[in-house]
């Protein structure tokens, strides 16, 4: 069909559709999300985000659409795994924390074993443990000045209502004795600090029953 005003008819072209990818030999833009889920899923707290952060970038960049596919992937993959280890070191501290004997919860008789970091924990009497708690209380002038100048096992013998049969336990050769305080320095404690001394086996074995039934003392 010819212009009837001369000339030819304006070509039409369409142009590019903002729905398809980049046009070919054109570089699709980065997706600053995709960053944005990596640099979050890298510290423990923004993990969650940086999980969601890495979904809504595995969309963005989808089909072409955006360049950084592999940093929505890495922020997803390694917000999962912070966010696994997060919530197990939550759950370790929660076992931990409610086995833990606590300087001011401990009670004279109570049986205790070690933990790997060399801290005492709930056990069963009646079963193989590590040790048994022989005194609570606090520290006053007069310990605090008698803890660091005599030794750990006289100082736990003098403390006053001491058991008659822990206090021979300690003499006997056959227990080794500890102390747990909550002083922010456990070689220098303060007048208040909650502690309590306990007593374990010198040869490292464990025991059944209690010190002060007098057993224990011949290992199991």
């Amino acid at each position: 069909m010819t212009n009837p005003y001369g000339g030819g008819y304006p070509s039409y072209e369409p142009g590019p559709n903002p729905y398809d990818g980049p046009a070919a030999g054109a570089r699709a833009p980065f997706d600053g999300v995709s960053i944005a889920a990596l640099v979050c899923s890298l510290t423990c707290c923004a993990a969650p985000v940086g999980i969601g952060l890495g979904v809504a970038g595995i969309v963005r960049t989808g089909q072409g659409r955006r360049s950084g596919r592999w940093a929505a992937v890495t922020g997803l993959v390694v917000g999962l795994l912070v966010l696994a280890a997060g919530l197990a070191f939550v759950v370790f501290a929660v076992v931990m924390g409610s086995r833990t004997v606590w300087e001011d919860e401990a009670s004279v008789g109570q049986c205790i074993d070690v933990d790997l970091f060399d801290d005492p924990v709930k056990a069963t009497c009646g079963e193989p443990h590590a040790g048994e708690v022989i005194w609570t209380g606090r520290f006053d002038g007069a310990r605090v000045e008698a803890f660091g100048e005599v030794p750990l096992a006289d100082f736990c013998a003098a403390l006053p209502g001491l058991d008659p049969a822990y206090a021979e336990a300690i003499v006997g050769g056959d227990f080794d004795v500890r102390i747990e305080t909550d002083s922010f320095d456990e070689d220098e404690p303060d007048s208040g600090d909650p502690f309590f001394c306990y007593l374990v086996r010198a040869d490292g074995e464990k025991f059944d029953g209690l010190i002060g039934d007098g057993v224990g003392t011949e290992g199991a």
